[in-house]
């Protein structure tokens, strides 16, 4: 509703001649001047009104100035409400309070107490909708800036997915026999972590981790990653440091730096035997310790240049006899109640979900 400069006010008494002084007491200061005997004719002209401003008599015929005031405040009313009594009693004062009025008058009227009271009503409604134009306007914007903001962080995420696809691609490519290997270790890590209760919040982090796991390996020469021989010592030392160079690149990337921790502790074992730090047991973050499981899942049961896949009874056979050592014993025991006609579809669902990507 507009603001107006002057207000529109509706005077409601059952004396005739007290509405005519209300009337020209008010007219240099409002934009209309309205009457009503009764409240009954009040209400009629404030459903076809549009009021800032009503003064009313306590004392009527029929309804009081009370009850269209208890009408007023339960309807929510956008108007200023002033009560004229010929007397005043405490409880129609507390009464008249606890509903908002704006102000009481009391007979015999003045001119100037009379206009000075209107203004103040009126000065009073115009900061409530003033107030609440400002706050629909924020909200509004708000509301605005919010889809904005959701979009562009959308096409964010968007683009650093494509960005992880491709360099996952890029990685996978490298070692020419384990294609799409990264993104099925991912699905059987997500799936684990489920039936693990890993907290959802941190499994989009957890997904990345095991997405990029061997990022580090752009680090080793293609000469001891590519060896189709048996790695030396002295390569074996330069393999190992993969995981700490997957770490130190993971954060310096801030939206990725949680996934650091599963890319570092990938290769740890449950008995403290693995690299690069020796961890064991429940110091092992919950990530990498799922991941291992998942990493030695695909192992076995992915051809490689050497050797034909062993198998999936033959991963549950590994991961069963290394529960404990290699790995968390809890992790693998919820491992091998799940059947293996599910990690298959698992495995089956990713590989496709890659081939659509290419």
């Amino acid at each position: 509703m507009m603001i107006r400069t002057l207000p529109k006010v509706l005077v409601v008494d059952d004396d005739s001649a007290v509405r005519m002084f209300f009337k020209e007491a008010l007219r240099p200061i409002t934009a209309q001047v309205s009457e009503a005997e009764d409240a009954a004719c009040a209400l009629e002209s404030i459903e076809s009104g549009d009021f800032d401003v009503i003064v009313c008599d306590v004392w009527m015929p029929g309804a009081s100035g009370l009850d269209l005031l208890s009408m007023a405040q339960k309807s929510r009313w956008d108007v200023g409400f002033i009560l004229v009594t010929g007397g005043l009693q405490v409880e129609t004062v507390i009464s008249a309070l606890r509903m908002q009025a704006q102000d009481f008058l009391v007979k015999p009227l003045v001119a100037e107490e009379v206009t000075r009271s209107v203004t103040r009503a009126f000065e009073h409604v115009v900061t409530l909708r003033q107030a609440r134009a400002y706050r629909g306007s924020l909200e509004t914007s708000i509301q605005r800036r919010t889809r904005e903001i959701e979009v562009a962080l959308s096409e964010l995420e968007s683009n650093y997915l494509m960005t992880l696809e491709a360099l996952v691609a890029a990685l996978d490519a490298r070692e020419h026999e384990v294609s799409a290997h990264s993104h099925r270790v991912r699905a059987y890590t997500r799936f684990l972590a489920r039936k693990a209760g890993y907290p959802p919040a941190l499994l989009p982090s957890l997904e990345q981790g095991a997405l990029l796991h061997d990022i580090g390996k752009i680090a080793v020469a293609d000469a001891i990653l590519l060896k189709p021989a048996k790695l030396t010592e002295e390569e074996w030392v330069e393999m190992r440091k993969h995981p700490i160079a997957g770490d130190e690149i993971l954060k310096r990337v801030p939206f990725l730096r949680p996934a650091s921790a599963v890319v570092r502790h990938h290769h740890e074992k449950y008995d403290g035997t693995g690299y690069p730090d020796g961890l064991k047991g429940p110091h092992i973050p919950l990530g990498a310790r799922l991941f291992t499981i998942s990493d030695t899942l695909d192992a076995l049961t992915s051809d490689r240049s050497y050797r034909k896949a062993p198998g999936f009874e033959a991963a549950r056979a590994e991961i069963e006899r290394c529960s404990g050592k290699q790995f968390d014993p809890h992790i693998a025991g919820l491992f091998l109640k799940i059947p293996i006609a599910t990690w298959k579809q698992i495995r089956e669902e990713a590989v496709a979900r890659t081939a659509e990507a290419k």
